[in-house]
């Protein structure tokens, strides 16, 4: 039962997956506006909400842990640079897929 409340595995994913966006579309990148901007955001989100779709299925996330992994990330992301209008966006993308299971 104590288990239910140990996030660290979740958190731990979280900030890693806010660093290799980082690395990957680094908070510079966001002012551009160009189409191969949101073609690069696009593959990259998509590679990182599928990621997070595995580390759900293999560590059977509830509403709370997911819940968790979301502000993890978003926080995460606002202390690597970026907006709080794109950390919010980007997270809102992970978390529907999440409960989409898709």
């Amino acid at each position: 039962m104590f288990g239910w409340f140990d996030t660290r595995k979740v958190d731990d994913f979280a900030k890693n997956l806010a660093v290799d966006l980082s690395r990957r579309f680094p908070p510079a990148s966001e002012a551009r506006t160009d189409k191969g901007a949101a073609n690069q955001l696009a593959v990259v989100t998509e590679g990182l909400y599928a990621r997070a779709l595995r580390f759900h299925q293999e560590n059977r996330l509830g509403v709370f842990r997911k819940a968790k992994l979301g502000n993890t990330f978003r926080w995460q992301l606002e202390e690597l640079g970026y907006t709080r209008e794109f950390a919010e966006k980007v997270t809102k993308g992970l978390v529907v897929r999440l409960a989409s299971k898709r």
